[in-house]
């Protein structure tokens, strides 16, 4: 039999192995150092291409549910799974950390370290959750939180973000105040305005999206975070959209807490996801889903990451994500993800009939642009971009349209088919 050692070594690919490319010049100028190619070069951009599974006769514009695995996700989360169901009983049972068999009872520090570089944060402030929705649980539920202290959030947050204190309202009595922000946003200084006016005595938490899943604004969160610290109010950032997206500074942003997952914008699988807390507060947080390291202080974030039996095939695809995503450079990718998002919106500015619900200030935009045509609901919006070109951007109510997501795996050519498309329909 191989031994566990071994085996268990061989699953360290790296996340762009000459094996997965199609030439050694692509593995060359996928390695992010000076005199690469600029970002929008349809060649060093191709070759990102080909790293992802995707059909080639589709095109997915849909990252902002779930996104599309690299193919070194999918060969490390298979490999792991058939070496676990081929070796499971070569399994030593030592509560050391080093058997890579289950999750949910190891610290997981060499991955933990690795979002904390991407976010600028201790790793020992992070724990590894299955997804933004839990982790936005388990800081509502571990929180004391008394009858009538208030919950400033806005109109436009995902359930998974405001629900858990949805249930605080109706189980303690907390009250949840909504503050209505525009859509579209015209500028920063009236989303700040409209938070800072809704904070009284009685606000305790500020809940709030850092980038807007059905608009795509890029809120001014460091601003209003910074206003809520001076009234001793709890802030926590819904980063569901933002990790892999745009640039994520913990420490610049300065908010007391901040959650989010990996499967979108990152490309790993579903069921990673992730919960950052400061130090100050993580203490005082109570453990929702508990089991044997509850109450261990020394490691915050293992008191969170340590919640019962899961899968480690997901963690080493994570793995594999995470690395796929710093060997390409993270501000590159952010980069081109803004650049195509701007493609996208520059053209539907000249379209007539097309609405666009994103902000007018390009500044608050990346990769997620929210439109319709005059005339069509959002299902028929979407239904017709996939009828003419196997287009797959997402329905986001009749009013609005769609939801049109824009990532390193697509190109100039298919946004500028895109923008065809909506001026055919216009017409």
């Amino acid at each position: 039999m191989i031994s566990r050692r071994k085996a268990i070594k061989s699953l360290g690919l790296t996340a762009l192995s000459l094996s997965t490319l199609p030439q050694a010049s692509v593995a060359e100028s996928l390695t992010h150092k000076p005199g690469l190619p600029p970002v929008n070069d349809p060649a060093y951009w191709k070759g990102v291409r080909d790293q992802y599974m995707l059909s080639k006769e589709q095109v997915f514009f849909n990252p902002g549910t779930i996104g599309a695995m690299p193919r070194v996700v999918v060969e490390r989360v298979t490999k792991h799974m058939n070496y676990l169901a081929t070796h499971v009983a070569d399994w030593a049972y030592k509560d050391d950390n080093s058997e890579n068999f289950i999750t949910g009872y190891q610290h997981l520090l060499f991955i933990r370290n690795k979002v904390a570089k991407l976010l600028n944060c201790d790793a020992k402030e992070l724990a590894l959750t299955d997804n933004t929705t839990n982790s936005m649980s388990y800081i509502a539920h571990g929180m004391e939180l008394k009858s009538g202290d208030e919950i400033i959030t806005s109109n436009q947050e995902h359930g998974g973000g405001i629900s858990s204190w949805k249930v605080r309202e109706q189980r303690d009595g907390a009250v949840v105040k909504i503050v209505d922000i525009p859509k579209p946003i015209k500028s920063k200084e009236e989303v700040i305005d409209l938070f800072v006016k809704s904070f009284t005595s009685k606000t305790r938490v500020l809940m709030l999206s850092h980038i807007i899943s059905g608009s795509g604004a890029i809120l001014p969160v460091k601003e209003i975070c910074a206003e809520a610290k001076k009234r001793n109010i709890f802030t926590v950032l819904d980063g569901a959209q933002t990790t892999g997206h745009i640039k994520v500074d913990l420490k610049d942003i300065d908010c007391d807490a901040y959650v989010g997952c990996f499967h979108k914008w990152i490309g790993a699988p579903a069921g990673t996801g992730y919960m950052f807390v400061k130090p100050e507060y993580i203490k005082d947080i109570w453990t929702t889903v508990a089991s044997y390291r509850w109450d261990n202080h020394d490691d915050e974030g293992f008191r969170f990451t340590q919640r019962g039996t899961g899968n480690y095939s997901m963690i080493e695809g994570l793995d594999a994500a995470l690395d796929f995503h710093f060997q390409i450079g993270p501000d590159r990718v952010y980069e081109r993800i803004r650049f195509l998002g701007d493609r996208l919106r520059e053209g539907l500015r000249t379209i007539n009939k097309v609405k666009i619900f994103s902000p007018e200030d390009n500044a608050m935009c990346a990769g997620i642009t929210v439109y319709n045509i005059q005339g069509y609901t959002g299902t028929q919006l979407q239904d017709a971009f996939w009828e003419k070109a196997r287009m797959r951007p997402r329905a986001s109510g009749d009013v609005f349209g769609v939801r049109h997501c824009t990532h390193i795996f697509n190109s100039p050519e298919e946004i500028d088919k895109a923008l065809s498309i909506v001026k055919q329909l216009a017409s």
